[in-house]
């Protein structure tokens, strides 16, 4: 399958350490070598880099580890084909973006969810696949959802996102493996299904305290990385976990089987 890897900040920060231990398991130590991409958010513009070629074998995936690129929230991903004939190009990259209410929205996905083969999205819908993957498709599933609900209104919070999204959510997560992270270059929407990793480092420099949430599906290094549990979405927001300020139930997922 694939691998995500995501952070979160409360300051820009440079996360070139953690690309460079993703990087072998694209091809090298590990067989995600159909493609990879890495996004850095500049305020809510997305700065998209991706390829459809190994992680391990690629001279610009190195330079942007090494440079030092800094940003308050970055997604990243190493693809495996999954099924093989939906194989290495641009546009069955992750992650995937769209632009919607004037921020950048981008997604990259962990599983496979072989019951939506096939599916088409509606004749109405605001977005559409480029590609052939599964993953993109859900993507475009869940911004319509958010679409719908979100229209008039450029400036959701994230208890209502997340409330707009989580029938759509559940729906696709009964189709498969569902690990995900969604940016919205203010928050991530992160949905662990079966596998997912979390690091949080709290920094104290110059007399100020610095926060970095990291997630992984495995992890990168030897720091206490801690399994996230399956179950509802959770927010990351300025290195941190969001909490929300709803009251009541949470949605529960299906577990892959």
């Amino acid at each position: 399958m694939c691998e995500l890897f995501a952070m979160s900040a409360d300051r820009p920060a440079e996360v070139g350490h953690y690309l460079s231990r993703l990087m072998p398991r694209g091809g090298d130590t590990g067989p995600h070598a159909d493609g990879w991409g890495v996004a850095y958010y500049e305020g809510r513009a997305a700065r998209v880099f991706k390829d459809p070629t190994p992680a391990a074998e690629s001279r610009l995936l190195a330079m942007l580890a090494e440079d030092e690129v800094r940003s308050q929230a970055v997604i990243a991903h190493i693809r495996k084909a999954n099924p093989s004939i939906f194989g290495r190009a641009t546009a069955n990259t992750h992650p995937f973006e769209r632009e919607f209410m004037g921020r950048s929205w981008v997604f990259a996905h962990n599983g496979k969810l072989p019951g939506l083969s096939g599916r088409i999205v509606c004749a109405d819908s605001h977005f559409r696949p480029l590609g052939d993957t599964d993953s993109e498709l859900a993507f475009c599933y869940i911004l319509d959802a958010i679409a719908r609900e979100f229209e008039l209104d450029n400036e959701p919070s994230p208890d209502r996102l997340v409330s707009a999204i989580t029938p759509v959510v559940e729906e696709l997560a009964g189709f498969g493996e569902f690990n995900f992270i969604l940016g919205d270059g203010e928050c991530l929407y992160v949905h662990a299904h079966t596998n997912l990793h979390r690091l949080q480092r709290t920094l104290y420099m110059g007399g100020e305290t610095r926060r970095m949430s990291l997630l992984a599906t495995a992890p990168l290094t030897g720091e206490p990385w801690e399994p996230l549990m399956p179950g509802p979405i959770r927010v990351f927001r300025d290195g941190r976990e969001y909490r929300s300020r709803q009251t009541g139930s949470t949605a529960s997922f299906p577990q892959a089987a």
